[in-house]
């Protein structure tokens, strides 16, 4: 399990610049789409291609993600603001914090879902090979 999430964590930290913006952005995403995990989603919410409306998503601030993450809140502020510079998160004039329009929908996230879901099914054989994990018919 150590080795599965230091390689998802590796591949966030690509694509976000660093294991602390990683865990800022994936603190934006648990947060938002909490209420999401706990029911069916609507067939047009199933593709990446879809964006989630706004309106819709859980209240993400720096003081959510400063819990989530376990750091300060000015460590978090500064975090989230690098990512706002660089256009990944924004700011809505609520204080709420976002991803920018499209950004989840880019063909980066797409290569990194992918590499995140080789990963997993790497590690899934390997935990069936070892006997770690089996496989039951219902």
């Amino acid at each position: 399990m150590a080795i599965l999430t230091l390689r998802c964590m590796e591949h966030y930290r690509d694509i976000a610049g660093g294991h602390e913006s990683a865990l800022v952005l994936l603190a934006v995403v648990a947060i938002s789409a909490e209420k999401f995990t706990r029911g069916e989603l609507s067939e047009d919410l199933r593709s990446l291609e879809t964006p989630f409306p706004s309106e819709q998503l859980g209240s993400c601030n720096v003081s959510s993600i400063a819990v989530a993450t376990g750091f300060n809140r000015e460590t978090t502020r500064r975090y989230v603001n690098r990512l706002i510079e660089r256009d990944v998160l924004q700011r809505r004039p609520d204080g709420t914090i976002q991803f920018m329009p499209g950004y989840l929908q880019s063909g980066q996230i797409a290569d990194l879902l992918q590499l995140q879901l080789d990963t997993l099914g790497r590690s899934v054989s390997e935990f069936l090979r070892m006997g770690a994990m089996v496989i039951v018919d219902d």
